[in-house]
């Protein structure tokens, strides 16, 4: 009884009378080696901590976006990159920021946050709006357009 992946193996004849297999795999492998340089996302959103926030956030002359995430959850990754968007889209007029629930629990406690992903908006050190959950960009930037750049 043979194990293993020989020649006669299973694995190996599935994958003989595939001629691309050799190229694929070369292909893959030389992808995984090479740097990706993405600056889309290069003026994204800063973490904030617990001790930084009055600074940040309250204390901010300009309307500011805190994203509450965890993570463990998996739509906030989505959001993750909605507001890294945004960061850069709205940059100067508008300061945005990720806090993580599990490391400043009690910072999200005090604004009632009780499901993840949450993005708050505050102008002038008072919270003006809330958004939970995932939603399309467009959400985000009418809250935004809306909350404060309309004035």
């Amino acid at each position: 009884q043979r194990v293993g992946y020989g020649y006669g193996s299973s694995s190996a004849r599935r994958w003989a009378h595939r001629p691309d297999a050799a190229s694929r795999i070369r292909r893959l492998t030389t992808r995984s080696r090479t740097a990706r340089v993405s600056c889309a996302y290069s003026t994204g959103a800063e973490a904030i901590t617990a001790c930084s926030w009055n600074q940040n956030v309250i204390c901010s002359d300009v309307p500011v976006l805190v994203e509450f995430w965890a993570s463990w959850c998996g739509p906030c990754k989505m959001v993750h990159r909605i507001v890294d968007e945004i960061a850069g889209e709205y940059a100067g007029r508008i300061k945005c920021y990720k806090l993580d629930t599990d490391d400043y629990p009690q910072t999200a406690n005090s604004y009632n946050i009780e499901r993840v992903p949450t993005v708050l908006l505050f102008k002038d050190g008072e919270k003006i709006h809330s958004i939970t959950g995932t939603l399309p960009k467009a959400v985000y930037v009418r809250a935004i357009e809306n909350s404060f750049l309309q004035q």
